[in-house]
């Protein structure tokens, strides 16, 4: 039976009971080496038992009037464990509303660590959509694209109807003009001079090659002036 008796008592005893009777027989700095020896590194089980080592250590800085020291293990000390009872037969009052003053004061810190001391389980999961202002707006299309021939700065800025008018356009008269200066050029003699037959061919494709010239520069023109006048800028863009 004496045996059994002492099993027991070794499996009820706290590793916390040499600090404590240190702390209430005034031997402060022992029960603070002893308590921070368990504390940091943590080598104790269980919130209950963390609370009571911090909330020990917080009475036994207090009692050095260590107070800043003090006041932060009372913190991570209800964080462990915010109902973690204090016994008034072991603090004195002082400590005791010292605690709770504590506990008053800094309850948003005392909350945060005690999310960050839970456990997670399962990773948070991913949005599925992103939040707004996380994503890059695209690069502004700059406005000098509406000189470039061809309807290029119309496509850049989205107007595919207009790009594919100016495109066709100045395409046919680009594509008239060079034709007909090539004709023509091929049809001169060694001399540089038109044979009699070929003079009315020549100027009929000179005609045609101004027309073409004529017709490509006014569609340049108009793409130009429809791009940079009568279409009016985009609005600035806000900083987020």
């Amino acid at each position: 039976m004496m045996g059994v008796a002492w099993v027991l008592m070794v499996l009820a005893a706290s590793p916390l009971d040499s600090a404590r009777e240190s702390y209430q027989s005034g031997e402060l700095t022992r029960a603070r080496a002893e308590l921070e020896s368990l504390l940091y590194p943590l080598r104790l089980e269980g919130d209950a038992l963390e609370a009571e080592a911090h909330l020990l250590l917080a009475a036994t800085y207090h009692a050095q009037e260590e107070l800043p020291r003090a006041e932060d293990e009372v913190v991570r000390g209800l964080a462990a464990r915010e109902d973690a009872a204090l016994d008034p037969l072991l603090y004195p009052p002082d400590f005791l509303a010292f605690v709770g003053r504590a506990r008053t004061e800094h309850r948003a810190r005392i909350a945060a660590l005690a999310v960050e001391r839970r456990p997670r389980l399962m990773p948070a999961p991913a949005p599925l959509v992103e939040p707004p202002g996380t994503r890059p707006a695209p690069p502004e299309v700059s406005r000098a694209w509406y000189l470039s021939p061809l309807g290029v700065g119309h496509f850049k800025h989205g107007r595919s109807g207009m790009g594919t008018a100016l495109a066709v356009t100045q395409g046919v008269g680009l594509a008239m003009a060079g034709i007909s200066l090539g004709t023509s050029l091929s049809l001169r003699g060694a001399d540089g001079r038109y044979s009699a037959g070929d003079a009315e061919t020549a100027r009929t494709l000179n005609v045609t090659y101004l027309i073409g010239a004529y017709a490509f520069a006014a569609a340049y023109a108009y793409g130009v002036f429809d791009g940079l006048v009568l279409t009016p800028p985009p609005p600035a863009r806000l900083a987020r």
